[in-house]
């Protein structure tokens, strides 16, 4: 039968509550090993029982129910055993067992061969032994205080109101997954060993160590939000799980392409043939490369959202990213800018839809990127359409384009005094979009030549015609 005590744990130790004639109480067991503490538990309730009922309680003055209570006699002298019931008749059967299971040991005496019984020095008897400390599993005792995280999920949605969709999605999918596996506990009561536990959990339906991270980084910046706004306290039971090093991370990322491996999947006849059959793929491909502005950004972009400086650059205005920093002023080539344009007038947008729940338009491109790539015999090779995101920024990087003007470029925020407190204008946005496309602009036109953008594809049927 399952012992229920009062008992229940609170910040490093368990703790016994309970009433006594209708007034509380409530004593701390000094333990975090649940063994312990329903021992010590039933010891105190034992005296408690003795001080306040003399020394004839009643199983009823202990709290228990009619239904609870099992009674049975025994009179071993003369074999005869009383029980009210079936259930009590079993259990004096167990107490006749044990009582005898212990007779046969005190009449075998010590077993041949066995550990010698110890003896206490009458010098130690004069110097008792200092208590050994009592050991616990520090990965389940709570370091932190605060409510769910669904509710701190339910703060963070009213005061981040400009964080994208994607990531409230993701972050609410998380909290509403790990409130799924552990319940919906109170911080005061999830540990690091729920955490770990949960982490084991997702390995096992097969989320690989990118995923885990992601996941358990949403509750890590969950409870950091709490903590700035003074919701939680203490330290964060997700803080330092992350299974994969910085290095691992970076490398495990998106695939650059290499100058030739741009010329084969982009300035191949195969994809000059999108010009007639899939124009949209045509031109946003190019432009992600070009531009280094997401994708999805790029399917918003409306036919006012292209201008001209008054130094006559081309460029758009990103007003929808998932950062701060991404929206921004991007330069873009004439002969790139012209055909994009003119595409949006016609059919009002380039015709990739972003997802519900904050998913974005990239899915959709991707797709199509992947069956080109097939169709020219690179698939699983590891291109990906943010690939070329991080292409544009390396050939930048290469061409000695300094870091500042790379940055508010790709839409990077540089967190470094020199530029947020000691260089004039928005944080994000220093230089103007003229002197940034002056710095970019003759190398956007170099990969926009090297894979031949603007040129028809040769029909098959005349190569080699006279």
């Amino acid at each position: 039968m399952a012992l229920s005590l009062p008992i229940y744990f609170l910040g490093r130790t368990f703790v016994l509550h309970t009433r006594i004639h209708g007034r509380q109480f409530k004593r701390s067991l000094k333990t975090a090993d649940p063994r312990v503490a329903k021992l010590r538990a039933i010891s105190i309730l034992g005296r408690l029982g003795m001080a306040v009922w003399l020394d004839n309680p009643k199983l009823g003055d202990f709290g228990f129910s009619e239904n609870e209570r099992r009674q049975y006699e025994i009179d071993i002298k003369n074999g005869i055993v009383k029980a009210a019931n079936p259930e009590d008749h079993r259990m004096a059967m167990e107490a006749i067992a044990e009582w005898r299971r212990a007779k046969a040991v005190e009449a075998l005496g010590p077993i041949p061969g066995g550990w010698p019984k110890s003896e206490v020095p009458a010098v130690a008897a004069a110097k008792p032994a200092k208590a050994e400390p009592e050991s616990f599993d520090e990965s389940r005792v709570c370091k932190a205080k605060g409510p769910s995280f669904s509710a701190i999920m339910a703060e963070f949605l009213i005061f981040k109101k400009g964080r994208s969709e994607g990531t409230k999605a993701d972050y609410q999918a998380t909290v509403l997954e790990f409130e799924t596996f552990a319940g919906k506990l109170p911080i005061s009561q999830i540990s690091e060993g729920h955490v770990g536990d949960y982490m084991k959990w997702l390995a096992g339906r097969d989320n690989k160590a990118p995923t885990i991270d992601k996941k358990v980084g949403a509750l890590r910046a969950l409870f950091n939000f709490g903590k700035k706004q003074h919701l939680c306290s203490g330290e964060n039971p997700a803080a330092n799980r992350n299974l994969q090093s910085r290095e691992e991370k970076y490398a495990g990322g998106h695939k650059f392409y290499e100058l030739d491996e741009l010329k084969q999947v982009l300035g191949g006849e195969e994809f000059k043939a999108l010009a007639a059959t899939e124009p949209s793929v045509h031109l946003i491909v190019p432009a992600a490369l070009i531009t280094g502005v997401r994708i999805t950004a790029l399917a918003a972009l409306a036919a006012s959202d292209f201008r001209v400086s008054v130094n006559g650059h081309p460029y758009i205005q990103v007003a929808k990213d998932k950062t701060a920093a991404g929206r921004r002023n991007v330069p873009i080539p004439k002969r790139l800018y012209d055909p994009l344009l003119a595409y949006i007038k016609e059919h009002g947008s380039l015709g990739f839809e972003a997802r519900p729940g904050g998913k974005g338009a990239s899915d959709a491109v991707r797709k199509k990127l992947l069956n080109h790539l097939e169709s020219i015999g690179l698939a699983g090779k590891g291109f990906t359409i943010h690939g070329l995101r991080k292409t544009i920024n390396n050939y930048l990087f290469h061409k000695k384009v300094p870091l500042e003007t790379r940055c508010q470029f790709m839409g990077h925020k540089i967190d470094h005094v020199n530029v947020g407190v000691y260089a004039a204008g928005n944080a994000v946005s220093k230089l103007t979009i003229d002197e940034i496309a002056e710095a970019v602009a003759p190398h956007q036109d170099e990969l926009l030549k090297l894979i031949e953008f603007g040129k028809v594809a040769v029909d098959s049927t005349r190569k080699g015609s006279p």
